[in-house]
C-alpha cells in the first residue's frame, strides 16, 4: 500500500485533490487508518485515478466524470457530453479570435500614431422593450420628445427606461418618418396611453438582441456622426453587419444639449 503522499506524487497530483475526491466518492483509498486517518491506496488505483484526469482534461465536470465511472452513462450520453463540450470549446476559442481581432486593431491604430479613441464599442446583448411610440410628421425632435413627456406625467405613467429613437429606415433621424420615438413603459400603461393619444401614440415593442454594438456620444446629439462612424470602423475591423433597427437612448436629457449623453446602438450579427 502507498501512502497518500506517494501515492499524489506518483499521479502528480495533490495530496488536496486526492481528499476532496474521497470527500465526493470519486476516488476512495483502500483503506484509513482509524486512529490516524490517514489515507493508504493501491497501485492498481492509479489507472482509475488516470481515466478521471483524462475525462477532466477533457473538460468534463466532476460529477459527470462519477457518472461515467459507475458506467451509468451510456457510449450514446457520452457521444453527447462530448460534442456539447465541443461546441463549448469552439465558441470560446471564436470569442478569444475574436479578442484577438480587437487587440490587433487598438495595436495598429496606436502604432499609427493615433491616441485613445474618443468612441468604445462594446457587445452586449439587450432585453425587449415594451412601450408606446409616436410616429414624429417633422424633424423638431425635441418638442415631440416633450409631448411625450407631458402625455405620461398627465395620465400619471413613469416610463420604465429611457426614451430611445429608433431608425425605422438607414436615413437621417431629421427626415421625416424615419424615426420613432418610444418611451418604456408598462404594457398596461402602453394600452392606456394609446386609447387616450387620440392615435398619436401606438404600442410598439422591441425584440431582445442577443448582439448590440453600443457606444456613448457625450454632446449635442446633433454632432454624433463620429460616433456612428466609430460603430462602422468597428463593425468592419470586427466582421459584423447591421441586423435590424438602429437605436439612439437618450441616457441624459439636460436643457444644455451640449451635456446630453446618448447610447447609440447598432444590432449586429457576425458576416459569415
Amino acid at each position: 500500500m502507498l501512502k497518500i503522499r506517494d501515492f499524489a506524487r506518483l499521479a502528480g497530483v495533490s495530496m488536496t485533490t486526492l481528499r476532496y475526491y474521497d470527500e465526493i466518492g470519486l476516488l476512495k483509498p483502500i483503506s484509513v487508518d482509524p486512529e490516524t486517518g490517514y489515507r493508504f491506496y493501491m497501485m492498481d488505483q492509479l489507472p482509475h485515478l488516470h481515466r478521471i484526469l483524462a475525462f477532466k482534461e477533457l473538460g468534463l465536470g466532476l460529477t459527470q466524470i462519477a457518472e461515467i465511472l459507475d458506467e451509468s452513462v451510456s457510449p450514446l450520453a457520452l457521444q453527447g457530453m462530448l460534442r456539447l463540450r465541443q461546441a463549448q470549446l469552439q465558441q470560446q476559442i471564436q470569442a478569444e479570435q475574436e479578442q484577438l481581432v480587437r487587440v490587433e486593431a487598438r495595436l495598429r491604430a496606436l502604432e499609427q500614431g493615433s491616441s485613445l479613441p474618443v468612441y468604445d464599442v462594446v457587445l452586449k446583448a439587450v432585453r425587449p422593450i415594451t412601450g408606446v411610440s409616436l410616429h414624429p410628421t417633422t424633424g423638431d425632435l425635441a418638442d415631440q420628445t416633450c409631448w411625450i413627456d407631458s402625455m405620461l406625467k398627465r395620465h400619471g405613467v413613469k416610463p420604465i427606461d429611457h426614451l430611445l429613437v429608433v431608425h425605422t429606415e438607414r436615413d437621417d433621424e431629421c427626415t421625416p418618418g424615419s424615426v420613432e420615438i418610444v418611451a418604456p413603459v408598462d404594457g398596461r400603461d402602453a394600452d392606456r396611453l394609446s386609447t387616450h393619444s387620440e392615435g398619436r401614440l401606438t404600442r410598439y415593442e422591441l425584440p431582445a438582441f442577443p448582439h448590440m454594438a453600443s457606444t456613448l456620444h457625450h454632446g449635442h446629439p446633433a454632432l454624433a456622426l463620429p460616433a456612428y462612424q466609430a460603430l462602422g470602423t468597428w463593425m468592419e475591423n470586427n466582421a459584423y453587419t447591421i441586423v435590424g433597427p438602429r437605436r439612439k437612448i437618450r441616457l441624459r436629457r439636460e436643457e444644455n444639449l451640449d451635456d446630453a449623453l446618448t447610447e447609440i446602438q447598432f444590432p449586429v450579427e457576425k458576416v459569415p
